[in-house]
């Protein structure tokens, strides 16, 4: 096992790890917290497969306005007074739990001896390339991302505000 391996399985359980975390933890705030956390393991996982630029966009998207968007989001409702209480499925959270950490090991026994081939030539995607694509073939696809996302944006300040009156 070479270094890069051994690190993407690092950023692999990190990323896992901290998804988990954001099902299990009490507190929105650590939840965010966890969530960021997962959200930089997947860049590292970028980086190391030599996909700079999305390793990049996944870091001023993801862990800067998705993050910083669900702060806002803490910031502007009343979460103090939502509590989940006890779950009165305790044995379907654990049989889940079990789940994932037998999904987990399948997935990291089939990473490690998986035998894939090496080409010695890394793939480089420019800038340049992904924005042809993107305006290119995927236009429509990115506007109506783009129309979905301010939707959403505007629906959370309504609801924010309802809930401020």
């Amino acid at each position: 096992m070479n270094a890069q391996m051994f690190f993407f399985i690092v950023f692999a359980l990190i990323a896992i790890i901290s998804a988990v975390l954001i099902m299990a933890l009490e507190r929105i705030a650590h939840r965010v917290v966890a969530m960021a956390f997962s959200f930089f393991a997947v860049a590292a996982i970028y980086f190391l497969l030599g996909a700079e630029f999305i390793g990049i966009v996944q870091i001023m998207v993801y862990v800067g306005a998705i993050t910083i968007l669900f702060v806002f989001g803490m910031m502007m409702t009343e979460h103090r007074n939502v509590g989940f209480g006890p779950d009165p499925r305790k044995a379907q959270q654990i049989l889940g739990f079990v789940g994932v950490g037998f999904l987990l090991a399948f997935m990291l026994y089939a990473i490690v001896t998986a035998d894939l081939p090496n080409s010695g030539e890394p793939y480089v995607g420019s800038a340049e390339m992904i924005g042809l694509e993107l305006y290119g073939h995927y236009f429509i696809a990115f506007i109506g991302s783009a129309f979905l996302l301010t939707s959403a944006l505007i629906g959370a300040v309504v609801i924010a505000r309802k809930e401020a009156d």
